[in-house]
């Protein structure tokens, strides 16, 4: 299987992406399984596992990604939201209470919120050594060089906030079509990151976005 497990949609506040428009494309460039990974919100989740209820070629990991007080903690495989604010060993404890893996998104990165930045380290289930939302991939660098030496799983993903930018990075990996066993896969570290870095017109174009929402 290959899957792009951390894409935002509307329900981010920070993207624009439909849930809908965000399967429909998936499913053209030839992705097997997508997690909508949503700012403190499990609405895109739920609502793209309703969009596939009657297609079984097409899986969706339910997801959320969660504002720790130190950084984000990206949460597989949940169906609820989990309270932001708490410490990251508390979050990563209700992610696992809720049947969920955690999973730190962009490591190292300061300005993103990423764990890590003063090399704390945390007993969480993977890492995302490949973010394709980079300029020059330092980061990438370091959380692979940190999942290397801790033996700790490892995922790529688009991290995507636009359509065209999904895919970008993925996972590959040797599952079933259930959230269960795809889980497992990541789990057992038997993964394959790859990929390329989020074309710049769609990074700039993000960053203008924002900066206008705040005008």
């Amino acid at each position: 299987m290959i899957i792009d497990p951390h894409i935002h949609s509307m329900y981010s506040g920070d993207s624009t992406a439909t849930v809908e428009d965000i399967i429909n494309y998936s499913k053209k460039i030839g992705l097997d399984a997508i997690a909508i990974a949503d700012h403190n919100s499990i609405k895109g989740s739920m609502k793209a596992l309703e969009y596939v209820s009657k297609d079984p070629d097409f899986l969706i990991i339910p997801s959320i990604e969660i504002s720790t007080r130190k950084g984000h903690i990206l949460a597989l495989g949940v169906r609820d939201e989990i309270i932001a604010g708490l410490s990251p060993e508390e979050t990563i404890g209700r992610i696992h209470d809720h049947g969920g893996i955690a999973v730190v998104p962009h490591p190292f990165v300061h300005y993103r919120e990423g764990l890590f930045t003063k090399n704390d380290y945390l007993d969480v289930d993977a890492l995302e050594t490949m973010n394709s939302r980079y300029i020059f991939g330092f980061s990438n660098w370091r959380a692979k060089k940190l999942a290397e030496k801790k033996n700790i799983p490892q995922i790529g993903a688009s991290d995507a906030h636009f359509l065209k930018a999904i895919g970008s990075c993925v996972t590959q990996l040797e599952a079933e079509f259930t959230v269960e066993s795809v889980l497992n896969s990541i789990l057992s570290g038997k993964t394959h990151v790859f990929g390329d870095r989020t074309p710049l017109p769609l990074i700039l174009k993000e960053v203008i976005n924002k900066k206008i929402k705040r005008i």
